[in-house]
């Protein structure tokens, strides 16, 4: 049986009205502060659970009309990004913690038909939660006392 992971967060009211008092503009924009944060912390924990072999990672191809290309799509842990996304609701806050051009990160965490799955990505993802869920109630507070500050809105 899976480990749960429990996390508890008091303090919902007094947020909502923080963020009620900042307006929906702002509130964003402390949400977006606060998301980036805990992905970054999130990314953080998965480059550190990542397997880096010591090979070349430069490969070379030809292209239909026979010329020759060489791309270094490097090592993966050297591909793992941030990336903010586009949410489909208006303020909402979407960011994405990426594995950028390093394709073969899913055949190493989901496995194929040749090859067992090596998860790293799972498993980091699970120790790094309660982390990154800290890391967002702190920056959420810290961005909303900024912008309070600001913009007069206490």
């Amino acid at each position: 049986m899976a480990d749960r992971i429990r996390f508890q967060m008091t303090g919902w009211d007094e947020l909502k009205r923080g963020l009620e008092q900042l307006g929906p503009e702002l509130a964003t924009k402390a949400g977006k502060s606060a998301i980036r944060a805990g992905a970054k912390t999130l990314a953080e924990e998965v480059k550190a659970a990542t397997p880096v072999g010591d090979d070349d990672t430069s490969r070379s191809y030809r292209t239909k009309s026979g010329q020759s290309v060489t791309v270094d799509y490097g090592h993966m842990r050297d591909n793992i990004k941030v990336k903010m996304g586009r949410p489909k609701k208006a303020f909402n806050v979407v960011a994405h913690v990426t594995f950028g051009s390093a394709f073969w990160a899913r055949f190493l965490e989901y496995g194929t038909v040749k090859m067992m799955a090596r998860p790293f990505a799972k498993p980091a993802f699970d120790n790094a939660t309660v982390l990154m869920l800290e890391k967002i109630k702190s920056q959420l507070g810290v961005s909303m006392e900024r912008l309070a500050r600001k913009y007069g809105r206490r």
